[in-house]
């Protein structure tokens, strides 16, 4: 018998068929997961925004309002607050923040920022002052909010 011996493997268009098959697939468990990742996150959120909820609910028990300063601000996890209108870069609530009475109170242990923590993503808490919605007094209400990736916001609106 004469001719060619027979040769084993496989061809360049079998193996590129293979090699596009595994991009295809590493494509969609990407896609699929960064989806997981953005739904923890968020799901982080809501869970850190009612635990803060609790936290205040245990204050105004005790001080029969939201607040304990006598100058409520809004404050955000990024480090702005409206009674000094400043960011101060430190990568979390800011020194002068409302929101730590909660733990110079005892009512939490730590106050949670943003899992992602930006200009984008962040937490934010907003006392009512007086004459806001009626009120006569200052911290009889609040504003506890997060931004969502999945879009929108979560908040707790508490009105006394």
């Amino acid at each position: 018998m004469t001719g060619r011996a027979k040769q084993t493997g496989f061809t360049i268009v079998e193996l590129l068929i293979v090699v596009v098959v595994i991009a295809i697939l590493a494509a969609i468990s990407l896609v699929a997961y960064t989806g997981f990742q953005q739904r923890a996150r968020d799901n982080i959120r809501k869970s850190d925004i009612n635990a803060l909820a609790k936290s205040f609910e245990l204050l105004y028990i005790d001080k029969g309002k939201y607040t304990t300063t006598s100058e409520p601000c809004m404050d955000t996890s990024i480090g702005i607050d409206s009674c000094n209108g400043v960011i101060n870069n430190i990568g979390g609530w800011a020194p002068s923040s409302n929101i730590r009475n909660l733990i110079a109170g005892g009512y939490t242990s730590e106050i949670p920022i943003d899992p992602i923590n930006n200009e984008t993503y962040y937490y934010s808490y907003e006392p009512w002052n007086a004459g806001q919605g009626g009120y006569t007094e200052a911290a009889q209400a609040y504003d506890l909010c997060a931004r969502l990736e999945a879009g929108g916001a979560y908040c707790i609106n508490k009105r006394t």
